[in-house]
């Protein structure tokens, strides 16, 4: 018997006992009767009766409870309880066992997402792994030193090569602080000031990447740095990468390259170089011919002629240096120098005029004020002779004309994304031509490497790449216009120096109007001069000995040192040559100064020498009274010497040491 049955059999019992109850009151029965037999068979009477009626009323309930519980187990209800549902009922089961139908249907396709989806997870989880172990190894491989740093400056990774470059693991030099690894590595470079700036700049730039010039390290190998934010998918920074790129491989290739090219332009150069040489040499021996036939009587014809043969001598010594300037070789780094522009286009004026056709014109624009920028003179001389070459194979077969010129103009810096682009000071170099000019199809390619429009045995492509390399490293960029059968006009636009406090004057010597020094007579200063080749040897002892000096000679740089170290030979100067067998006069000189012999010396070479050179292999001591470029004059020969022997010096060829640590160097000068 259910609950419910019971809630509704009390009531009816009730309902049915105590109106009987009532009615016998009423009908003067006394009440204690209910008590006895009779009272106890009315009440089960009654309570029968509630019984019973309670049943048949909660039929109907009890049928549609159970039909209900049959519907929602999806089974059809047993017989007894169908009679008692209604009609409807039968409807409702039906949408009921739809909706169930369609949730299982749901639950079903739900259970196999969910299955699918988890299997999904699981791949995608293997992917993660391996995408981030490969992740690893090429970040821990990789030939650049990384710093990944978050939005806080807390260091996230940085991998080997980066500790290879510090010298010991990031964690030890600066923990998970990035600031310190940062100044760690601009300790690492020769140009401190300019990498705090650049990193400084990084720091506060949101937006885009940067990256530096080629830097030199404290051990001379060549670096770059590059910086780049790390974005969100909304475009929030979340930190910055640091990236050292190792160059010096890189580097070297470079400079292979653009020696490569250098040696093409000189290519091109020589035929009209060697042109111009075979005239002068002409003019030299015809001369000296005429000078031989010349009656001994006819002084001043023989002087005359003489003097002919000179002044060529003297125009291919200048040819000579010009192209031996141009050609020598860079050490793997940019020597950065103030450089007077308008002084280096003359110099390629100079050079260009021997290798063009006579019926060009080469003309440079009159009124030019002084430019000065700070750069190699050597590389952007290599620009401005790629130009012009360019020029030169574009001009008509008549009144070909190139003009050079040099201007200082402010001008609007090139605009990069997040860059303000504010104006500045700048020196344009120009080179412009009357030839058939650069069709539009070509324009867009004409700085690409190894694009040429000249024939295979004109051109290699790489002329106008390299100078725009050359130009980006210096700061600048090159702009062109041209126009079909025209001509065109390129600008090269470089840094100006507003200020320049110390020019590299390479183009010639400086001009000495200090009079003359007379030499001492009677053989009272010994010089040794010191050359492999005897002919060059004769030449000068001859004119030392004319000037009175005392001469010593020596074939080669062991011979030299036998003579100043281990004889008792006053030596008072050395005329000492660069290029000789046994020992050379880089370590003659460099021998000499290791061992305290501080006697004035005057280098002497046929190739263009830098005096810093020799200031390194002085160690600290005295560096060459001058530097003379083959051939040399008589006049140029006794100033150089002049200047040695007037240095102050202790008695003898072997030298006090502690007399010599106080002597003042003597100055440095190229001649």
């Amino acid at each position: 018997m259910n609950s419910l049955r019971l809630r509704i059999l009390f009531p009816l019992w009730l309902f049915g006992f105590l109106p009987a109850m009532g009615a016998a009151r009423m009908m003067g029965q006394q009440l204690e009767w209910f008590f006895g037999i009779t009272g106890v068979l009315l009440g089960g009477g009654v309570f029968l009766t509630a019984y019973l009626i309670s049943g048949w009323l909660l039929k109907p309930t009890t049928a549609v409870m159970r039909g209900t519980t049959a519907v929602l187990r999806g089974v059809p209800p047993d017989a007894q309880s169908a009679e008692w549902l209604p009609a409807d009922f039968w409807k409702l089961r039906c949408d009921i066992n739809m909706i169930f139908a369609k949730q299982r249907q749901a639950l079903n396709a739900a259970e196999q997402h969910a299955c699918q989806t988890a299997q999904r997870l699981l791949n995608a989880e293997r992917l993660l792994r391996e995408a981030f172990t490969a992740l690893q190894g090429l970040f821990a491989a990789s030939d650049e030193g990384v710093l990944v740093v978050d939005a806080q400056g807390a260091i996230i990774a940085s991998n080997a090569k980066l500790d290879d470059f510090l010298g010991k693991p990031v964690e030890e030099v600066a923990g998970r602080d990035s600031t310190r690894v940062l100044n760690a590595l601009i300790d690492r470079f020769q140009e401190k000031a300019v990498i705090t700036a650049w990193v400084e700049k990084c720091s506060v730039k949101l937006d885009g990447q940067d990256e530096t010039p080629p830097l030199v390290s404290n051990d001379n190998k060549v670096f770059s740095l590059r910086s780049s934010p790390m974005r969100t998918d909304a475009g929030e920074v979340i930190g910055r990468i640091w990236i050292v790129k190792d160059r010096s491989e890189m580097r070297v290739l470079e400079n292979q390259l653009r020696e490569s090219q250098k040696m093409g332009t000189i290519g091109q150069l020589a035929g009209g170089i060697a042109h111009d040489f075979n005239n002068l040499l002409t003019a030299i021996r015809g001369n000296l011919t005429l000078a031989e036939l010349t009656p001994a009587s006819n002084q001043a014809g023989v002087r005359d002629k003489l003097q002919n043969a000179s002044h060529a001598t003297t125009r291919a010594a200048e040819l000579v240096k010009s192209l031996l300037g141009y050609s020598r070789r860079s050490t793997g780094v940019t020597v950065r120098k103030t450089m007077n522009l308008k002084r280096l286009l003359a110099d390629v004026q100079n050079l260009l005029k021997h290798s063009v056709d006579p019926r060009v014109t080469i003309q440079m624009r009159g009124g030019m004020d002084a430019s000065y920028a700070t750069g190699d003179a050597t590389q952007i001389e290599q620009v401005m002779l790629n130009l012009c070459l360019n020029a030169r194979d574009s001009l008509p077969a008549d009144k070909g004309v190139i003009e050079i010129a040099v201007e200082n103009v402010t001008h609007r810096l090139p605009s990069k994304a997040g860059e303000s682009n504010d104006k500045a000071d700048f020196v344009m170099l120009v080179v412009r031509d009357n030839g058939h000019g650069i069709s539009e199809e070509h324009r867009s390619r004409i700085f690409e490497p190894f694009f040429t429009t000249k024939a295979g045995s004109k051109g290699t492509g790489l002329g106008l790449s390299t100078a725009q390399d050359i130009v980006r490293e210096h700061g600048g960029w090159i702009e062109f216009d041209s126009e079909l059968g025209r001509g065109s006009e390129f600008r090269v636009f470089l840094p100006r120096l507003l200020n320049p406090e110390q020019v590299d004057e390479d183009a010639g010597p400086p001009i000495d109007n200090s009079p003359a020094i007379n030499a001492p007579i009677g053989g009272q200063t010994t010089i040794l001069v010191v050359d492999d080749e005897a002919p060059v040897r004769s030449i000068a002892t001859n004119m030392l000995g004319f000037l009175g000096y005392r001469v010593l000679e020596a074939a080669d740089g062991q011979q030299a040192l036998d003579i100043l170290l281990r004889t008792k030979e006053k030596v008072d100067a050395v005329l000492l040559d660069i290029y000789m067998p046994k020992l050379s006069g880089r370590d003659t000189f460099k021998e000499l100064r290791a061992v305290g012999n501080d006697v004035p010396v005057v280098v002497c070479s046929g190739f263009v020498i830098d005096p810093d050179e020799f200031t390194l292999l002085s160690q600290g001591r005295t560096p060459p009274v001058d530097i003379m470029l083959k051939p040399y004059s008589l006049d140029g020969l006794s100033k150089a010497l002049a200047k040695a022997v007037q240095k102050p010096q202790s008695e003898g060829g072997i030298f006090d040491l502690s007399a010599n640590r106080s002597m003042q160097q003597a100055p440095m000068l190229v001649s």
